[in-house]
């Protein structure tokens, strides 16, 4: 989808400072166009983030979503072992501040066998996995705390993990990762989605005779689908994180007349919709707010494999003054216009991906005060 956003305009000084700087050169803003903003995403990858999410929500504004979590327990450590009548666990530890919908309901879940072969690494968040739902391994259900242990069934430990953490065989830990897939934990109920800690989420082994002892999670990751997406009022566009919609847009420079060593400030401001967006939830039900956004600079042909989450133009802070993201691209607006832009470059604007669930409804519309804009800020020799 393309949105045309014009914003073009040149202001006297007095939004950020005013009169003469302290070379004697007067202080002005320019607001410019940014363009036609396009709305794309991607199947991308969802596990090895430092969350991974389960649950379900139907958001009036966001659409349906469902996530299943996979999970798989490591093998013990050497001289750790587990006794005949050994019970084991999976320990659950979530962000509560971030669970995604009613955070006072209670989210229940069935846990199931994965029954084919899959890495967190290459795991994509639209693929789904073959599961063995003829018995739940387990079942439990998340209230309002951010933790619980959940008694796994000690048949599937004694035919699925036993022999291969018992096992003295050099290659046991490459026959348990060819041959045991895991966990998933797949919801029951539309309550809300949880975000469990990849890392702090492990297995607990309860020996009756010797000690209790830990063993980590070892591979993670999540599907996720999105139902019946209402469509959003116009002049809106959502972003969602995980790849699954992004912004892209070009920025003409060719109509600014303005040197780039005289920029002492360049600004890229993208407004969320937060009006729409508090009207359509209420009471306990909650949407996680992104407090970061990134900006991207790259080649379209290449993407998204070089959306590269630790490697941005620019870092965005979402500001609760005025329910924006606010990119400071000073260095790269003074680069563009001395040098110019790259022909074959992009901007893409994304939530940052982090195995958690977020959304943001931002605004467009060529004719609001909160359409997108880009703020320049620079030193006007008052002789000129």
């Amino acid at each position: 989808m393309g949105i045309a956003v014009v914003i073009s305009s040149c202001e006297n000084p007095g939004s950020v400072g005013s009169g003469l700087s302290e070379s004697g050169a007067d202080v002005e803003i320019v607001r410019d166009t940014i363009g036609a903003i396009d709305t794309l995403g991607f199947n991308s990858y969802s596990g090895s983030y430092a969350y991974f999410s389960a649950g379900a929500y139907n958001d009036p504004l966001f659409g349906e979503l469902t996530a299943t979590g996979f999970v798989r327990p490591s093998l013990p450590a050497a001289g750790d072992s587990l006794e005949e009548d050994a019970t084991m666990k999976m320990r659950i530890l979530f962000d509560s501040q971030n669970v995604y919908g009613d955070t006072l309901a209670d989210q229940s879940f069935e846990v199931y066998r994965i029954e084919e072969y899959w890495r967190g690494r290459a795991h994509k968040l639209k693929n789904e996995l073959q599961l063995d739902r003829s018995q739940a391994v387990a079942s439990f259900t998340v209230a309002t705390g951010d933790s619980m242990d959940v008694t796994l069934d000690p048949a599937w430990v004694s035919e699925y993990y036993r022999a291969y953490a018992e096992s003295e065989d050099a290659d046991a830990d490459s026959l348990y990762q060819n041959e045991v897939y895991g966990l998933a934990l797949v919801p029951s109920g539309s309550n809300k989605i949880i975000p469990l800690d990849a890392q702090s989420t492990r297995f607990v082994i309860e020996n009756p005779e010797t000690d209790t002892f830990e063993v980590s999670n070892g591979q993670w990751s999540y599907h996720m689908s999105r139902d019946n997406e209402p469509d959003h009022p116009e002049g809106s566009v959502a972003a969602y994180n995980m790849l699954e919609n992004i912004l892209s847009f070009r920025l003409d420079l060719s109509g600014i007349d303005i040197n780039g060593p005289s920029i002492s400030r360049a600004e890229l401001i993208f407004y969320q919709d937060n009006a729409i967006m508090e009207q359509s939830i209420s009471g306990s039900v909650k949407r996680p707010q992104p407090q970061s956004a990134q900006l991207h600079f790259v080649n379209p042909e290449q993407t998204p494999d070089n959306l590269i989450a630790g490697n941005p133009a620019a870092n965005g802070t979402y500001s609760e003054e005025d329910h924006a993201f606010h990119f400071n691209v000073t260095s790269l607006l003074q680069n563009g216009l001395i040098n110019g832009f790259p022909e074959n470059r992009t901007f893409y604007f994304m939530l940052p991906n982090d195995g958690s669930v977020k959304a943001s409804l931002l605004s467009v519309d060529p004719a609001s005060e909160t359409a997108p804009k880009l703020v320049i800020t620079y030193l006007k020799n008052s002789t000129e």
